[in-house]
């Protein structure tokens, strides 16, 4: 082989590994489609996620899919001689595609890179199962072994990321473990790797609010750390463990997110995602929900953290959809402790403050996925009038739909109420 031939072949082979180093690694902002959606976010999971050409919704055991030009609610399956949700037998409504089989509370769903993703956690065997977008097909991902609870989860560039719980029996009876795991969805799925195991000394409350951005994985642990006396309303913030987390995909490395010099009562309970950055407070115990104090600023990693807002209502939260942050009161209002009305401080990439509005419900879990910077989308239900309920239609009782809000309207506003557009779902 001549020198030329060579040179060109060390060329193309160099350029090879330059693209597979590349195709490897994503960069530290929000990927469509393959990302997880932190903006559809409601309590613990998402009932609304948003595919390549429709929306997807979850709602009493059904998956549902809206095309976003027709904005028609329709099952998510393809069979054709599939009644889907008017189906009686049980055999066969368990057949539809568009079924899931969970429990009421955990009925979330997630989109990844063209499929529908939930989790079965049922029976003593939980599984993941996925569906195409189109609803054609559907197929069970993975089974745990074991006595193991799959709790909180979301998916993120072809991982599946959960808090498992684990009861294990001995001689001195059942022992529970807690662990963030991951899943990865690309290829044949396989083992999962752990994340980060739970302190065995601790008794944990909660694995919970697993979130990514970019390279990055946080989540928290809600425990307690052992106690020789009693524990009570006196002295519990003296064995409280409450600790957010962040994980570096890329480095397989955990790290707490703290501030320099925070009181030891003090604890930071989650992040906000704004600008390729995570906003964030420490919650203080010793204070009132409505008392002023400061947000911060960080890089994903935790670092480079900076004052970002001041005289902040210490229940209060940030909210973004990638071009807006919004500052909500909701969370307190359900609460009690706001007796005002739900509103939205909205601020843009300059932080300036282009529009107040008020929320034109009510909502019982306080914040709600504020979605993307075109669209907000929850399901709701409502009393079915009477005539269709003589008639039988959509369920006994209700009806449902999805509501939307439409933000285009933003900065028009000036402390009104936004405007939500029903559609309906017809069955």
């Amino acid at each position: 082989m001549n020198i030329l031939k060579v040179k060109k072949l060390t060329e193309i082979i160099f350029v090879c590994l330059i693209l597979t180093g590349c195709s490897k690694s994503l960069p530290d902002t929000y990927q469509e489609g393959s990302d997880y959606q932190y903006m559809e976010k409601q309590s613990f999971y998402a009932f609304h996620q948003a595919g390549k050409k429709a929306h997807y919704f979850s709602h009493d055991h059904y998956i549902y899919y809206m095309d976003k030009e027709k904005r028609e609610l329709l099952p998510l399956c393809g069979k054709a001689d599939c009644l889907h949700d008017k189906e009686t037998d049980l055999e066969k409504i368990q057949a539809c595609n568009a079924y899931m089989k969970a429990e009421d509370s955990s009925m979330g769903i997630a989109y990844c890179n063209g499929y529908l993703y939930y989790i079965e956690d049922f029976s003593e065997k939980p599984a993941l199962y996925r569906l195409s977008e189109d609803g054609t097909k559907k197929e069970q991902v993975y089974e745990w072994e074991g006595n193991i609870g799959i709790e909180q989860w979301i998916t993120h560039r072809d991982v599946l990321y959960y808090a498992e719980h684990c009861y294990l029996k001995g001689e001195n009876g059942t022992k529970e473990r807690y662990a963030m795991k991951a899943l990865s969805l690309a290829g044949n799925v396989k083992k999962p790797e752990t994340v980060m195991k739970v302190d065995e000394n601790l008794t944990v409350f909660s694995v919970a609010h697993p979130e990514a951005y970019g390279n990055y994985l946080y989540f928290q642990v809600h425990a307690q750390k052992e106690a020789e006396e009693e524990v009570t309303d006196d002295n519990y913030l003296k064995y409280q463990y409450m600790k957010t987390f962040i994980y570096d995909i890329n480095g397989k490395k955990v790290k707490e997110l703290t501030l320099p010099a925070m009181g030891k009562d003090e604890a930071v309970q989650g992040v906000a995602f704004w600008q390729g950055k995570i906003l964030f407070t420490p919650y203080n115990p010793h204070l009132e929900f409505l008392d002023p104090v400061k947000w911060y600023v960080a890089d994903l990693d935790g670092s480079n953290i900076e004052v970002f807002m001041e005289n902040i209502g210490q229940g209060l939260l940030f909210l973004s959809d990638g071009k807006y942050l919004y500052l909500s009161n909701l969370n307190m209002v359900s609460r009690g402790y706001d007796k005002g009305e739900g509103t939205y401080k909205i601020y843009d990439k300059d932080l300036n403050l282009v529009d107040t509005v008020k929320v034109p419900f009510k909502s019982s879990f306080g914040d709600i996925a504020v979605g993307t910077s075109k669209d907000m989308y929850f399901n709701y239900v409502k009393e079915k009038s009477d005539k269709e309920a003589e008639e039988g239609k959509n369920g006994e009782g209700e009806e449902w739909g999805v509501s939307y809000w439409d933000k285009s309207k933003i900065g028009s506003y000036h402390g009104d109420a936004f405007e939500m557009t029903d559609i309906k779902y017809e069955g």
